[in-house]
């Protein structure tokens, strides 16, 4: 039976509006949101493992806007979800047993500034992966270590992450990147024009300009705690590029941030970036 999206979409925002503003998370139906371009704006979440998340929800991050929707990053028959199809965002927005990332408040953010706004969230994190992966035209060393969603036919995650965006510009505009990685490749100078080369391709190959790119700190403290001096180095390399400060977040253990971590560096990423697209 084909589906009235505009009907979907109607009910969807009448329920929220109903709600308060927020409701537990319901899977919407699998199909792109019925938005106009300039009002669906599109985020593209790239990383490791504290960029997928790694906390478990509890009950109020399980709490949806219907205005926040997620590409869905595989297959899981547990969250309803169909690869690469829209549904309204929940945690896990990467996989099917991830937890809370940073994406979470990202969007509740950016869904709070812009009440007349879908967001979209395209999560492409993949848990421990260097920054090859990641690269165009470039096969990581480590490629066989991990899994590309759904069937992990691509040759590197580059490939991968552009389909998906380009999925995603059928339905809205690509507004900014947000990006966590760095903990595999710790004190390696050389990641930051890695990461340079990987905006830069994404920006060129998708026509955005020069949309903000914001990247995080790795957990203070622990592990990998000296690579953020080379993160730091990132704005300084990347036109229109952010640093968002892991200052003052506590870690699950010695690599990622626990669950009030997560919450308040989502909500970090999100006032930067509208802070950016100011």
């Amino acid at each position: 039976m084909k589906i009235d999206l505009g009907l979907v979409a109607g009910l969807a925002l009448l329920a929220f509006a109903c709600s308060g503003g927020s409701q537990k998370a319901e899977p919407a139906a699998g199909n792109a949101p019925n938005q106009d371009d300039k009002e669906f704006k599109v985020f593209l979440l790239i990383g490791q493992s504290n960029m997928e998340g790694q906390p478990k929800p509890e009950a109020k991050d399980l709490m949806s806007n219907p205005r926040v929707q997620v590409l869905a990053y595989d297959n899981c028959p547990n969250l309803s979800r169909t690869y690469n199809e829209w549904y309204t965002a929940t945690a896990p927005l990467h996989g099917c047993w991830a937890g809370v990332g940073p994406g979470d408040y990202f969007g509740k953010t950016l869904a709070a500034h812009y009440p007349n706004a879908t967001i979209g969230l395209v999560p492409c994190a993949i848990s421990g992966v260097d920054i090859d992966m990641f690269r165009k035209g470039v096969t990581s060393a480590r490629r066989a270590e991990f899994r590309i969603p759904p069937d992990d036919h691509w040759g590197g995650a580059y490939e991968w992450v552009l389909e998906r965006a380009r999925l995603a510009q059928q339905s809205g505009v690509i507004r900014g990147i947000i990006f966590h990685q760095g903990e595999s490749d710790t004190g390696q100078a050389v990641w930051v024009e890695k990461v340079k080369g990987m905006v830069t391709d994404l920006r060129a190959d998708l026509g955005l300009g020069e949309v903000p790119f914001l990247a995080g700190e790795v957990l203070h403290g622990g592990c990998c705690d000296s690579h953020n001096l080379i993160v730091s180095q990132l704005p300084s390399q990347i036109t229109n590029a952010f640093v968002i400060s892991a200052s003052g977040l506590v870690g699950a253990d010695t690599a990622h941030f626990d669950l009030a971590g997560q919450r308040e560096f989502g909500t970090r990423y999100g006032r930067t970036m509208l802070d950016a697209l100011e």
